[in-house]
């Protein structure tokens, strides 16, 4: 076993109870293990549990329905009776194949006497029933104070599959006690040689519009800055409005999901109320998922929204892989709650790709490639990057394929008074999106709207200022930084300033003065020259995407619109489709 000395820097051993003598020798997962099997034997405090899911269940007019987050002793906690169920939280995401597969899933109220199904079929009448799957989360967090609040939580999930391509199927959840949930509807991806257009949306940064989490501070309205007046009061809840509205065929979220963990260094855990854990460890509010998912419900119910995982997204708590060198990536939780298309590296659960039409996404996770944040930098062993290079060859082998976009969290080209570029996603990402022609990719981290000039070699290759017309082949790869979905926004640079549609100076300039977070923790200065457009609030992005027969010219229209529904930027990204690999 590594010494603890190897895994965690000195003051960030958890001290949570494990007697000292123990603790100094002991990983971080050893830690988590002994804490275990120390609380199997101890009931946790019901009213302790409890003070977390009164306010989420309140909030969800659930108050009263006999839902807790009681203490999880050795016998664990007594299932609902079938009345008091009730699933919350639906939301939706594809499986291996967009066009055949979708994966249905949401938060159970409490633990079911019986079988949860799906009913599903292309009416209101359905005719297919699948049994869903319950998986049950328990989550431990120690106290400062050194006590357990202990969440146990259940979330069930069906996967639909042998559907028709480019198909409206109604589906619907049905409890024990033979009461359902409302009906809702998807549609599944068209198949490969499909003419139809189609929409999907983008952001990242998102958490909740509803309050700090229990005994944190986290990020309330409150925290958002005063001079804030081109937003919408709730900024993370209004783009979700806007994407229901708008009914995409899939949206995509590059990482930093709820801010369960507010802090997102990847630390241990140890809450410390009512604002900050001890040096060297984490806040974690388990129990912020229920309302995230309640928040995003409207449109997740309807459209797939895939995931890719930002630094906010290691929970420590959770460690279901350890990785070289001991660095724990805590991704356990997200695998009972989210359902991810299986087909990346198989040490990187949140590493996926899938094709919708004639547009290949692949999600990437930053946080085994990042300089700035290294908690679980290399954690894959190099898996990733190989898996990406080899996916990247079969797409641009692939003719039906016209566009590919990358999705993932920390910046490899985006400019910030907060983060600026990571020298690490740079260095090993970049290249490999020009060799490949990249066409679009879409990064988060920094919580602000910037877009690129298309770039090869680290710069620009023109200017493409808004309504611009670009094309990848030969013009190289737009990034676009759209960590505006929610969060309180950052800052530019000293003297840089916004530039987008109707900015008070629209032409303040491209070359902007930033910097590279470097593996030493420096933050070296860099003058970039492919800063486009630069919006400090809140946008998502909305991409058309029209195919053309071979011969003809496919066409990705990518447009940012604000938290109030204006358009801010628009450029349009065009490929000739061939019979010939790209």
């Amino acid at each position: 076993m590594l010494s603890c000395m190897v895994v965690c820097p000195p003051g960030e051993v958890p001290n949570v109870g494990v007697p000292a003598r123990l603790s100094r020798g002991m990983t971080i997962a050893e830690q988590q293990e002994w804490l275990q099997a120390f609380l199997r034997g101890r009931q946790v405090s019901r009213r302790s549990a409890l003070k977390g899911g009164a306010r989420v269940l309140a909030a969800l007019g659930l108050a009263g329905t006999g839902w807790d987050l009681a203490g999880c002793g050795a016998a664990g906690r007594a299932p609902a009776t079938p009345a008091q169920l009730a699933v919350v939280g639906r939301h939706l995401s594809f499986g291996l194949d967009p066009a055949t597969t979708m994966a249905i899933a949401g938060e159970l109220t409490g633990k079911p006497t019986g079988r949860v199904l799906v009913d599903l079929g292309t009416g209101r009448d359905y005719g297919h029933t699948i049994e869903a799957e319950v998986r049950e989360l328990v989550s431990l967090v120690p106290q400062e104070d050194r006590s357990i609040r202990g969440a146990d939580q259940f979330f069930v999930h069906a996967l639909a599959a042998g559907l028709r391509a480019g198909t409206s199927y109604h589906y619907r959840f049905r409890l024990p006690d033979g009461s359902t949930t409302p009906d809702a509807t998807f549609r599944t991806a068209p198949a490969s040689s499909s003419l139809e257009p189609f929409t999907f949306t983008a952001f990242a940064d998102q958490g909740v519009n509803t309050g700090p989490p229990d005994g944190q501070a986290g990020f309330d309205d409150n925290y958002y800055k005063a001079d804030d007046t081109r937003r919408s009061a709730t900024p993370a809840d209004s783009l979700v409005q806007l994407i229901a509205a708008q009914r995409p065929a899939f949206h995509l979220l590059a990482g930093d999901i709820c801010y369960a963990d507010p802090s997102g260094t990847g630390q241990p855990v140890k809450n410390n109320a009512p604002r900050n854990a001890d040096s060297g460890f984490n806040n974690f509010d388990p129990t912020l998922w229920t309302t995230y998912f309640a928040t995003i419900e409207k449109s997740a119910a309807y459209t797939p929204w895939m995931f890719a995982t930002g630094n906010h997204d290691m929970e420590a708590l959770y460690d279901n892989n350890t990785a070289p060198g001991g660095a724990s990536h805590g991704y356990a939780g997200h695998a009972a709650r989210l359902d991810l298309p299986a087909n990346g590296p198989s040490r990187c659960p949140s590493v996926y790709s899938m094709v919708y039409g004639n547009v290949a996404v692949i999600s990437l996770d930053a946080n085994d490639l990042s300089t700035e944040i290294p908690t679980n930098a290399g954690y894959s062993a190099g898996q990733q990057l190989s898996w990406l290079t080899d996916t990247l060859t079969r797409f641009r082998a692939d003719p039906t394929i016209n566009f590919i976009v990358a999705f993932f969290h920390h910046c490899a080209f985006a400019t910030s008074s907060t983060h600026g570029s990571d020298g690490g996603v740079r260095t090993a990402l970049a290249p490999l999106f020009d060799r490949f022609s990249v066409d679009l990719v879409v990064q988060g981290h920094n919580h602000q709207y910037e877009r690129t000039n298309p770039i090869r070699g680290g710069r620009s290759t023109m200017q493409a200022p808004d309504q611009s017309t670009i094309w990848p082949a030969k013009d190289g790869t737009t990034y676009i930084c759209v960590g505006s979905g929610g969060r309180p926004r950052y800052g530019w640079q000293p003297g840089e300033t916004d530039r987008y549609r109707g900015a008070p100076d629209p032409n303040s300039g491209t070359v902007v003065h930033s910097y590279i977070a470097d593996p030493d923790g420096t933050k070296t200065p860099e003058t970039v020259d492919w800063s486009q457009a630069r919006y400090l609030d809140y946008a998502y992005l909305s991409i058309a995407v029209r195919p053309a027969p071979p011969g003809g010219i496919a066409s990705m229209q990518v447009v940012a619109r604000s938290d109030l529904g204006r358009e801010i930027d628009r450029v349009e990204l065009l490929r000739l489709h061939t019979s010939q690999p790209q």
